[in-house]
């Protein structure tokens, strides 16, 4: 790499603990280990000291809201003194709407851009107009590349990718250390990792009727709910419901937690999209792929090539979920416990040849490369 260190600036909203802000975390020993400088530039969140440990330098921006037309100025004028003060030479930016302020003051001071579209979510305009200030764009997968390649967007796919010293298989004594729910040994455990918003808190809440209608073919099993949102309060009422129904507390919703890895560990299976299937798969976990946008099915090794086409569900899907089909998709898969375990284990190995952060770190810098290379 030329002219190095690289002093980047990461823009996000907040440090919340989902997947974009994992995403960044996960880049930052490859990109330090080759001679790169990491700041942090947005509000604060939970994985603020993670950030910190990481070795990102932290610039605290209260940018996760709507700004009005003075506050937009105030708050694209702490973007400048932030690169100024830290002689920024990329600002790489995640989220509308703090990427659009910090694209617009990088501009200013003639600093390349770079943005990553981490889904289709983003409010069009917003990441057209984002899109157009920015040197280069890179999309999370092949079905985002398409979607906003009809917004006139052209982008390099970089998919994420796994740290593997920190999602791998967990030892049995880090799991009896970790604070984990209270469940017995031989249980049978299903956990759901998402943010509890938007289309991903239904599907939370299929899963657990899904759960329902298990019960009385699985009595062992046990649902564990990680992650928080605007629609925390529905899936908690929804859980005591079900458990007050049951009997018995089976079901636990455990909120947000910034160490995933033991509930992973301690799991028969996982249910998630996007990086959580990757996490998961990385720590040797079969995976049930269910999305944004849809059912995607269990994650097996004939359906690798189209579960990355389809992103785990999240970017596209094969149809819409429904608690039957959750429940008929958790059957099948615990119909027979050895072939569940293998298709972890290769599961696994298919992450790692696939999906490793050193070389997705090393597309990265190819990009600011480029985008260096045009100032």
């Amino acid at each position: 790499m030329t002219d190095s260190p690289y002093r980047i600036l990461m823009v996000l909203d907040n440090l919340g603990t989902g997947g974009t802000e994992t995403h960044v975390l996960s880049l930052s020993k490859p990109l330090r280990e080759k001679g790169v400088q990491l700041h942090y530039a947005g509000a604060d969140g939970p994985l603020h000291q993670t950030f910190v440990e990481a070795g990102f330098q932290i610039h605290i921006v209260q940018s996760n809201l709507e700004p009005l037309a003075a506050r937009k100025e105030m708050l694209k004028q702490s973007y400048r003194g932030i690169m100024q003060e830290n002689n920024i030479n990329i600002v790489h930016v995640h989220q509308t709407p703090s990427g659009l302020v910090a694209a617009a003051a990088a501009k200013e001071l003639g600093i390349p851009v770079v943005f990553t579209m981490h889904g289709t979510y983003y409010p069009k305009g917003e990441a057209v107009q984002l899109a157009q200030l920015c040197d280069a764009v890179i999309t999370v997968s092949k079905p985002v590349q398409r979607y906003w390649q009809k917004a006139q967007i052209a982008s390099t796919v970089i998919s994420n990718g796994v740290d593997f010293e920190a999602f791998h298989p967990i030892a049995e004594a880090d799991l009896q250390a970790a604070e984990l729910p209270d469940i017995p040994p031989d249980a049978t455990v299903v956990t759901y990792v998402s943010r509890l918003a938007w289309q991903k808190a239904t599907v939370c809440n299929m899963v657990l009727r899904a759960s329902r209608i298990l019960l009385p073919e699985i009595p062992s099993l046990h649902i564990v709910v990680v992650g928080t949102g605007a629609s925390s309060f529905h899936v908690h009422e929804l859980a005591k419901n079900l458990n007050k129904a049951a009997g018995k507390p089976y079901i636990h919703v455990v909120g947000e937690q910034t160490e995933v890895q033991p509930f992973y560990g301690f799991s028969d299976l996982v249910i998630g999209t996007g990086r959580v299937a990757l996490e998961a798969l990385a720590c040797g976990k079969p995976v049930l792929a269910i999305g944004n946008h849809g059912f995607f099915g269990l994650v097996t090794p004939p359906s690798y090539n189209l579960a990355w086409e389809y992103y785990f569900g999240d970017h596209f899907s094969v149809q819409k979920p429904a608690p039957n089909l959750i429940a008929d998709a958790l059957r099948k898969a615990f119909a027979n416990r050895q072939e569940l375990q293998k298709i972890g284990a290769l599961g696994k190995e298919w992450v790692r040849t696939e999906f490793d952060i050193v070389k997705k770190s090393a597309q990265l810098l190819e990009v600011y490369e480029q985008v260096r290379a045009k100032h």
